[in-house]
Order: C-alpha cells, then sequence, then structure tokens
C-alpha cells in the first residue's frame, strides 16, 4: 500500500514536471514576426508577389503565411526577402480577388 501510493506521488511529480516544462511561444514574438511581414509588404518596394495572407495563430503558437506557390524555393526566398523564423507555418495559399461595385 506505501509503495503504491509513493508511485503515484512520483508519477504526479513526473506528470507537473512535464506539463511544467512545456514551452508556451510568447506572443510578442508571435506579434514581432508577424508584425516584420505586415511591414515588409507594406512597404513601396516589394521584390516578393507570392504571398497570399499571414496571421497568427495563438493556439499553435505560430504565424501562419499562405504561399501561392508552395514549394521549398519559394519559402526559402520569403525567408531571405522578408523575415526568417522557426515560428512560420508556410501552408498553399490562394489568389485573392477583389471585387469591386461599379454601380
Amino acid at each position: 500500500m506505501k509503495k503504491n501510493f509513493l508511485l503515484v506521488i512520483l508519477m504526479v511529480i513526473v506528470l507537473i514536471g512535464i506539463i511544467g516544462c512545456k514551452k508556451d511561444v510568447d506572443q510578442a514574438k508571435l506579434n514581432e514576426v508577424n508584425d516584420k511581414i505586415i511591414e515588409y509588404f507594406s512597404s513601396d518596394y516589394v521584390e516578393y508577389d507570392n504571398l497570399s495572407f499571414s496571421y497568427i495563430d495563438e493556439a499553435n503558437g505560430k504565424v501562419v503565411v499562405g504561399l501561392l506557390d508552395n514549394s521549398k524555393e519559394q519559402r526559402d526566398k520569403f525567408k531571405k526577402l522578408v523575415v526568417d523564423s522557426d515560428l512560420i507555418e508556410f501552408i498553399q495559399g490562394k489568389e485573392l480577388i477583389n471585387y469591386t461595385n461599379n454601380n
């Protein structure tokens, strides 16, 4: 009985240690990466036309970047020109169409 109790206590301590060691991504770091993306594409001279969208995915601690061409070559180009961060998750994007009403 005493051994079972000690085993349960030990397991609880290990579980708390594992949960406590989980790294939560700092919101400020996510904002910093996303701000660099926004800043780059807000400038007058942009050398990159493959971006579809970007947003912060707080639940997964990532900045999601949608690329029209999501090849390794294009991801590397984005990292070189815009920002290189482990917090970025690249996904396949789609061309956004801006409809205007000419009534």
